[in-house]
């Protein structure tokens, strides 16, 4: 067995990583949270899903694009059918702290 001194290991040693590089290497990035939350704001005055904002789903007020979002992460029906979809969904309001 080999023993190795503390001092051994630079904790200086890391660095910040390019966020593009990550991108390029297809890695995985947080959901971000709080102001960098990008809720779609359209001409028509609608709301799209921070989820999944290419669908077809639009709300006018953006507490309903919440309640959209909680319904999704609490449905049972959707962990079943779809357990990609109700990930999503969940990790949003996990991120955003919505009780749920």
């Amino acid at each position: 067995m080999v023993t190795l001194p503390a001092d051994v290991f630079d904790s200086e040693s890391q660095t910040e990583t390019d966020s593009s590089d990550d991108r390029c290497r297809d890695y995985h990035t947080p959901l971000p949270r709080g102001d960098a939350l990008r809720v779609f704001h359209h001409a028509d005055n609608t709301f799209t899903s921070p989820v999944f904002p290419g669908l077809r789903h639009r709300w006018k007020i953006l507490n309903e694009v919440k309640d959209h979002v909680m319904g999704m992460a609490t449905s049972m029906p959707l962990r079943v059918k779809n357990k990609k979809k109700w990930s999503h969904h969940r990790d949003v309001a996990r991120n955003e702290e919505w009780p749920g």
